[in-house]
């Protein structure tokens, strides 16, 4: 059972890094194009928006939807069950976003964010309807169905992409993003639900207040988990937005959405497929997986992170305009996020599936209680400084999450980050590489000496990889030759 469940979580893996990189991809294409056509301090206040509309869906979704993972009915009352999380869930959540919309007025004045409230209903809007497609959502997880949900959130980014464009062109300015946001909120709960069975989650014969505790009580710990990873992504545009003008927060939110690339669309995508893998697995089998997803993880995203931060003047300097430019000292402060935050998902889905509450909890903590420790103090210096903040918070992430890892039974944090060691080596040569090329293709036009920047440090982490994590470069690579080959022999 266990090579079965390793099996179809690494296909899982390939599944939703391959489709959420892709549409990523286009979507940073997208993303980018529409810094001609929006100056920063409009996206700030977009930012702003979006950042208040996540925080309250995060902050009422209570674990509730971990049930539908974790939970155990009695036989023949699962889908009962299931429809008690739906009414919950979106009850709450649709209460608390409507209420938000309803304080747009006073909150913009907090946030000095005097457009905010034109953004703020339709953010809002967007994300109760990202709260219906994720209670069939964790249903397909469930399942280990992910390549049913890497194709439709690839479609929903999709669409983002391209009505966001479409409407900035006509004009709309910021509520291009905003208005591409609910359409790509009903995409993907309409690409979610269609694969599930409408009473897996939607079957309400009546109210059962009586089960809803016990609901409740499940997903406590996981819910202040995902809500503090969830503050401590959001929570840092509402400091920057309380310290510094909208433009400095486009200017930032920018750096931060092109560096979080490798973190959210591989460790991210990882941590999806981690939890209801481990959940699976046999006890005693866990360690030994975790450390091998670690050595992988880091394998593919430590490179994209340190090589991002290696071109970043190139890449901000080719494809933004002027009024843009100041992105590149974010983008490579941020990239430094890419290195640790993957880690400490991946630590906190093997505590989810461990079923240790408390030491979700604790992991969660460590990480709202790191930022807002140092990023306010740090303002003080300047929006440069403060941005520091953020890698300061998931590194204190991933070391607490190591020391609850070894806690329950798991590896010690010499072996966690012995398991990532290899891949960071391997960084180092690249970014030098990149670095010392840099200086020799300052004549060259931006698009080739790009190019031959990534050409130089691609090769040069290969044969890093080689030489310092031989073992999972030879995983990995079976892996990627194993999933080609059967799609080659098809169905």
């Amino acid at each position: 059972m266990s090579t079965s469940i390793a099996a179809r979580a690494a296909k899982g893996f390939l599944w939703s890094v391959i489709t959420g990189l892709g549409s990523r991809v286009i979507g940073v294409v997208g993303t980018l194009y529409l810094t001609y056509l929006i100056d920063p301090a409009t996206m700030g206040e977009v930012a702003n928006a979006h950042a208040a509309a996540l925080l309250a869906h995060a902050l009422t979704g209570l674990g509730l939807t971990q049930f539908l993972i974790v939970g155990e009915s009695k036989p023949g009352e699962e889908e009962r069950d299931a429809g008690q999380v739906t009414v919950l869930f979106l009850g709450i959540g649709f209460a608390a976003l409507g209420l938000l919309a309803l304080a747009r007025e006073p909150l913009a004045a907090y946030l000095h964010s005097p457009d905010l409230p034109r953004f703020l209903p339709g953010s809002a809007l967007s994300m109760a309807i990202d709260r219906i497609g994720a209670v069939p959502e964790r249903i397909l997880a469930k399942d280990l169905e992910f390549r049913a949900i890497g194709l439709g959130r690839t479609a929903s980014e999709l669409s983002y992409t391209i009505v966001s464009v479409l409407l900035a062109r006509a004009g709309w300015g910021g509520m291009a993003v905003v208005a591409a946001n609910v359409v790509r909120s009903c995409l993907y709960a309409v690409a979610m639900a269609a694969p599930v069975r409408p009473s897996r989650w939607l079957r309400v014969n009546r109210l059962a207040p009586g089960r809803w505790l016990s609901i409740v009580r499940l997903g406590i710990p996981y819910w202040i988990n995902h809500a503090m990873i969830l503050v401590s992504r959001r929570g840092d545009n509402l400091i920057m937005a309380r310290a510094f003008t909208p433009e400095v927060v486009g200017l930032y939110n920018q750096g931060y959405n092109v560096a979080d690339i490798p973190a959210t669309q591989v460790g991210e995508q990882v941590a999806d497929v981690l939890f209801p893998s481990f959940r699976l697995l046999d006890p005693k089998d866990r360690p030994r997986a975790l450390l091998e997803a670690l050595a992988l993880l880091a394998l593919v995203v430590f490179p994209l992170s340190v090589g991002l931060a290696a071109v970043a003047p190139v890449v901000v300097g080719t494809v933004l305009p002027e009024r843009w430019q100041g992105v590149a000292p974010y983008l490579m402060i941020l990239s430094a996020v890419g290195v640790v935050r993957p880690v400490g998902w991946a630590l906190g889905a093997y505590l989810q599936g461990a079923g240790d509450g408390r030491a979700v909890i604790m992991s969660g903590l460590s990480l709202v209680i790191a930022l807002f420790a140092t990023m306010p103090a740090l303002t003080v210096f300047g929006p440069h400084v403060a941005s520091v903040a953020v890698g300061l918070t998931f590194s204190t992430h991933a070391v607490v999450s190591a020391y609850a890892v070894q806690r329950i039974g798991g590896p010690s944090p010499s072996a966690v980050f012995g398991a990532v060691r290899g891949p960071l080596l391997a960084c180092v040569p690249m970014f030098a590489g990149v670095r010392l090329v840099h200086g020799l293709t300052g004549r060259m036009p931006p698009l080739a000496a790009l190019a031959v920047e990534i050409a130089v440090g691609g090769f040069i982490y290969v044969v890093g990889a080689w030489f310092f994590a031989r073992a999972p470069f030879a995983r990995l690579v079976a892996v990627a030759r194993s999933v080609v080959a059967r799609r080659r022999e098809g169905p």
